[in-house]
């Protein structure tokens, strides 16, 4: 009869009614037995131990670049060792690349799916200074100008998924680099992008700071389900916005974020200061959609717009949702929604929005036909712009340029709605901007300056709209204005209710031309 007794197996002993020499035989012959047994069973144990450790171990997740040759001294070209780890990391079946300890330099890199680039605090990872290390590589999904190519990028993935970006340290795009050149349109096709994903899903960029990026700072193409968050992109040339805006140096068309006609996105808890567009929704093709976007809690400053929709505009815009965000020191619009390469856009949000020391419109809403086609042989599709709200928007500092909300004959803004709205503008204009005729500049490039100057109310000009509402709006001027607060014109269906507007004496708050069906 066995029992087990700690990892060992003891023999049970019987007790004997011999004499005590046969049971004291018996008992060592016992004995010797037992201890053949254990160290047996000890074997058996140990082997088994063994066994199952080395079936339960795990690789650690973590792929250390030093371990794949980086030098990280900030001056040999480390692309080769970052992209074993990361080709290593991807084919055990994912984890994280880390980069810790060092400032790496290199050329263009590849994600591969389930992969997280880790750059840990104190790290950099730089762009080398040399345009040969960027190729131009085949693509599957037509860039900008519909050719199946990738352009020139530092960080780069085409069709993966469970990918990202994560840390505390920094990343820079060597903008600096080509501050002479070479220039030209698109940029991304002379200069590297810092980070350019296409066609992927499931990507999370989180806690990096992101900066000096020498084209488009973060791109995404085609792609969806990102998360972007808590992160910073410092990628401004010219950052005095008291001086022109190449005062130091050309621009270099460095946007913050472009979502390019993207799916389920979430920004949020972003400060951006950037040297084109802080964040940017674009479509490049007819059957393209920008759809169910939130942006959230970000600070955001530009030498262009703050958060705009449009301008690239092919494909539709829909369910866009932006809030509790701070835009300051912008050259262009504080807030932009534009469609004139013949998108679609509705239902999009702005809420609980505060601006200061804007150089362009306040809020600027652009319907037009300039119908650029960004795909061989697209057919450019009819534009549409309904049902936008803005809501708790306040600011100061506004330009005088005063915020256009148009159509073009024809083909109308619809349900736009303003309500608890608190604006100050620097004002400065004589009685003449009321009577100067607007043009049309149907195919214009979509920008407040595209009307040719000042507009002739200094809070919002309206014109070709349909069922328009101001709920609630304050506005008022620093230096003395002779332009009313609102004019509107070609507007069918208009509500103007509270409205408390600074005036000179004599002069209307409203000036309405053409515009029917007005209620309060």
């Amino acid at each position: 009869m066995w029992t087990l007794c700690g990892c060992g197996i003891l023999p049970q002993m019987e007790q004997s009614n011999e004499r005590d020499g046969e049971f004291v035989r018996k008992t060592a012959a016992g004995s010797r037995s037992y201890a053949r047994l254990a160290r047996r069973w000890k074997l058996v144990v140990c082997t088994l131990s063994l066994a199952s450790l080395a079936f339960a171990q795990r690789p650690t997740g973590t792929w250390d670049v030093f371990a794949h040759g980086a030098k990280g001294d900030g001056t040999t070209l480390d692309t080769a060792a970052i992209q074993a780890a990361i080709d290593a990391c991807h084919a055990a079946g994912g984890g994280r690349v880390y980069l810790h300890n060092g400032k790496f330099r290199a050329g263009t890199l590849r994600f591969r799916s389930n992969v997280i680039l880790h750059v840990e605090a104190g790290a950099a990872l730089v762009a080398s200074p040399n345009l040969d290390d960027f190729p131009t590589t085949p693509s599957r999904h037509p860039s900008y100008t519909g050719e199946l190519i990738t352009g020139k990028m530092f960080l780069h993935a085409e069709d993966a998924h469970g990918i990202g970006i994560a840390g505390r340290g920094t990343i820079d795009g060597g903008g600096d680099t080509w501050a002479k050149g070479p220039y030209g349109s698109p940029s991304f096709h002379r200069r590297p992008r810092l980070l350019h994903f296409v066609g992927c899903e499931n990507v999370q960029i989180r806690g990096v700071i992101f900066r000096n990026s020498a084209s488009w700072t973060l791109s995404f193409l085609e792609c969806r389900d990102l998360v972007l968050d808590g992160f910073r992109i410092e990628s401004r040339e010219n950052p005095d916005i008291e001086q022109t805006r190449y005062a130091r140096a050309p621009g270099r068309n460095n946007d913050g974020i472009d979502l390019v006609d993207c799916q389920v996105v979430r920004v949020s808890n972003c400060a951006i200061n950037s040297g084109d567009d802080a964040i940017v929704l674009k479509s490049f093709s007819p059957g393209g959609l920008c759809r169910d976007i939130t942006i959230t809690n970000c600070v955001v400053s530009s030498n262009a717009s703050g958060i705009k929709i449009g301008t690239e505009s092919a494909g539709a815009f829909e369910d866009i949702v932006v809030q509790n965000c701070t835009i300051y020191d912008t050259r262009g619009a504080g807030l932009a929604v534009l469609t004139v390469d013949g998108a679609r856009i509705e239902r999009v949000s702005f809420s609980n929005i505060s601006l200061r020391n804007i150089k362009g419109d306040a809020i600027f809403v652009r319907l037009g036909a300039r119908d650029r086609p960004y795909r061989k042989d697209a057919v450019v599709g009819k534009a549409g712009l309904k049902d936008v709200m803005f809501s708790q928007i306040q600011g100061t500092r506004i330009s005088s340029l005063g915020s256009g909300l148009s159509g073009i004959p024809g083909q109308m803004l619809e349900n736009i709605i303003l309500r608890d709205i608190n604006l100050e503008f620097t004002g400065g204009i004589g009685p003449e901007a009321v009577k100067r005729v607007v043009p049309e500049n149907i195919k214009g490039y979509p920008s407040g300056g595209m009307f040719g100057g000042t507009l002739p109310a200094y809070g919002f000009y309206v014109r070709h709209a349909r069922n328009v509402v101001f709920e609630n709006v304050q506005l008022r001027f620093v230096a003395d204005d002779h332009r009313p607060a609102i004019m509107c014109d070609d507007v069918d269906g208009l509500r103007i209710s509270r409205l408390r507007a600074q005036t000179m004496p004599g002069i209307n708050a409203r000036h309405l031309v053409n515009t029917r069906h007005v209620t309060r």
